[in-house]
């Protein structure tokens, strides 16, 4: 991919687009800014479809589909070509002290256009009358407005949950937000016991190649017998369900509104060409002069080209304000732009989560804009040159708008070529009632909500924003694969959780592979991932993680023109040269009947390129030994014939051209405790090297 310009688009003709790509309307649930509704179909989705029969609706995305029959929510999803739900998702509970049944529902699509599909539902008896509004939009994010009322005077309802039935083989890994720092927990393999949760915004459950999440902006009006267990996941029979608790005791009135969102998962086709992306964090002011190293007539910039890089980021100092689309160092930006271009490189510049004492907009906004908590107090407090301290702001005030336009107007400005943000996409807890934040409960404290809607709009705007520019944007987050947000970013960057050191020694007790492939993998969310390394040596390396991360086809990114460019360099090399964009991946937790190894520390996951495509019949495997004290001689062995590779194995480490014993299909490589090697295996038909 080229960095270049052409074709690009002026914040007037973006505007224009917005307006004409989709005839904004009206919103059931609350006003928004005119920015804010679905934006005109970018790539790689398709428009909504709506197929409507007697007795049925069915809703489609991209790769999606939600089926409605009779019932106001959901009655089978379908996603990465896999029916998900054990059965129809319900709505439980007691009135009277009798459990209650629904005597009769049905659906209706109130408004369809290639953006948004919203269908409304109603079930319904002689006592109670739900309504459900379900807003479908075009990345498969489905908004849920549930009304409970009575159909007669002062019913007597005592209990009401919502539960989702998952079948149990797509509901085998969970992920939820917020998570803890320095810890996995919030990510991994579902318990046989399952899991109980109090309040979370967003809660997934899923497989390695897709699933279901669910999510709330607040527990408003909820009513859990016990708060630590207001979400479960429970294991009943032939079924996995998701029980969200909304009442475990009367409300205080009827009728009673709940809000509530569900996605299926992949999001978006993942990009045939993220592997070609190289990208490497580091980029700084004067680079494209600077030599790399003393006395080299090169500089750091023709160093990084010459190592493959493709995408660099900039990070908060190429602006004096954090978080700011503004710089005084304008000519100097201007130059590192073209230098990039000139090399073939895309330039990201960062923007964040917070607002800067030294921002001209301090003074007036503020105290409209920032995340506060219940007891009135702001949240962050960065420290940075030039001195300043940085506070988380909300994008639910109107920060989010005067942000895009921004980044708007500095993408046209200063010619770069997309954003990295860092925390963007996270809804972080606020209680400002200024702008709409947080909410009041029945005896008059105060409680936070989570803007994911608002940030949703935002991360919608920056996509639709940096698209017509041949664009990226990536998001740096840890703990949070909200993917009502992440859906509009082509990539994120995850694993500073982890910065205190805490998987050195013992990476794999601290992180799960279980974990690993809920979060940091990508695959199921549809969105590419990177592994974000703090070194702890000896026993937590760049060279570590590789182990960890190759085999599920995340790269780990260098941090700057140094050591870790040059060890991740000759690792781009080999994907490119053996084309992994195009190959077939064959991962280890489903290649048991085409790969076996030995001993148990030893994972395989593998490339393959069949006979007839480019370049020609071949395996590049990922071996890595995860022991973190036991070297080994892995022993490997693969079946020949279902690969489609006849003839002799010969098996080459990819890396350093070493020939490796090999002989029917079986080939021994000795690998160092928690490292990974990558070898080349071909048959006498296959390609030479």
């Amino acid at each position: 991919m080229k960095g270049t310009h052409t074709g690009r688009t002026t914040l007037a003709t973006v505007a224009l687009v917005f307006l004409l790509g989709r005839i904004a309307l009206a919103d059931p649930y609350a006003a928004r800014p005119s920015w804010s509704a679905p934006e005109a179909l970018l790539p790689p989705w398709t428009p909504v479809t709506v197929q409507e029969k007697a007795s049925e609706v069915r809703v489609g995305v991209w790769g999606r589909e939600y089926r409605f029959a009779g019932a106001p929510l959901p009655v089978a999803v379908s996603t990465a070509g896999a029916e998900i739900l054990a059965g129809p998702m319900r709505l439980l509970g007691t009135v009277d002290g009798k459990s209650i049944t629904w005597q009769r529902g049905g659906n209706l699509v109130q408004r369809h256009d290639p953006q948004q599909a919203v269908v409304c539902g109603w079930q319904a008896n002689e006592t109670l009358l739900t309504n459900t509004t379900c807003a479908t939009e075009f990345d498969g994010m489905m908004r849920v407005g549930l009304v409970i009322a009575a159909q007669q005077a002062s019913p007597k309802l005592q209990k009401l949950w919502l539960e989702v039935p998952l079948r149990p083989e797509h509901a085998t890994l969970y992920h939820y937000w917020p998570g803890r720092w320095g810890s996995a927990a919030n990510s991994g393999a579902l318990p046989e016991q399952g899991l109980s949760l109090s309040f979370h915004p967003f809660v997934w459950l899923g497989w390695e190649d897709g699933g279901l999440a669910w999510f709330a902006e607040s527990d408003q009006g909820w009513q859990p017998g016990d708060a630590g267990h207001a979400i479960e996941v429970v294991r009943q029979g032939d079924e996995t369900v998701l029980r969200v608790h909304l009442l475990d005791a009367p409300p205080t009135r009827l009728p009673i509104t709940f809000t509530f969102g569900f996605q299926a998962t992949p999001v978006k086709p993942m990009p045939r060409d993220f592997h070609d992306w190289q990208i490497c964090h580091g980029a700084s002011y004067g680079m494209e002069t600077r030599p790399f190293q003393e006395g080299s007539a090169r500089s750091a910039l023709d160093r990084a080209a010459e190592l493959g890089v493709k995408t660099l980021i900039f990070h908060e100092n190429w602006t004096p304000i954090q978080n700011y689309w503004e710089t005084t160092r304008e000519e100097e930006l201007k130059k590192l732009v073209a230098a990039c271009h000139q090399r073939g490189i895309k330039l990201l510049l960062y923007f964040g989560y917070e607002l800067s004492t030294l921002a001209s907009e301090w003074a007036q906004m503020s105290d409209e804009v920032l995340v506060k908590t219940p007891e009135g107090g702001f949240t962050g407090g960065y420290h940075r040159q030039p001195e300043q301290r940085d506070y988380i702001v909300c994008y639910q005030s109107r920060w989010g708008e005067r942000l895009a336009e921004g980044i708007a107007q500095a993408l046209d400005r200063y010619g770069f070529d997309g954003v990295y943000l860092d925390g963007t996409i996270e809804p972080f807890a606020c209680a400002n009632e200024r702008h709409g934040c947080g909410y009041r409960a029945a005896d008059g404290s105060l409680h936070p909500t989570y803007p994911i809607f608002a940030v949703r709009r935002l991360m919608q705007r920056l996509y639709a924003i940096t698209r017509p520019r041949h664009g990226l944007v990536n998001a740096h987050q840890s703990t949070c694969c909200m993917t009502p947000t992440l859906a509009f970013c082509d990539s994120y960057w995850d694993g500073e959780q982890f910065q205190g050191g805490e998987l050195a020694g013992d990476p794999l007790g601290h992180l799960p592979l279980a974990a690993f492939r809920a979060e940091f993998m990508g695959a199921n969310f549809g969105v590419p991932c990177e592994f974000l390394v703090y070194e702890k040596p000896p026993t937590w390396t760049f060279d570590h993680a590789l182990a960890f991360t190759l085999l599920h086809d995340v790269r780990v990114r260098p941090g700057g023109v140094n050591a870790t460019l040059e060890r991740m360099s000759p690792i781009w090399e080999v994907q490119h040269r053996f084309g992994v964009q195009s190959a077939e991946w064959h991962p280890y937790w489903s290649n048991a009947g085409l790969v076996k190894a030995q001993p148990a520390s030893v994972l395989v996951s593998f490339y393959l390129s069949r006979a007839g495509s480019t370049p020609g019949p071949g395996a590049l495997l990922v071996i890595s030994n995860l022991s973190a004290t036991e070297a080994v001689e892995a022993q490997v062995v693969l079946d020949l014939a279902a690969l489609g590779l006849t003839g002799d194995l010969k098996a080459t480490d990819a890396l350093t051209g070493e020939h490796l014993a090999s002989g029917g299909g079986k080939l021994t490589v000795p690998v160092s405790p928690v490292r990974m090697r990558m070898v080349e295996v071909q048959a006498d038909a296959g390609r030479s090297q």
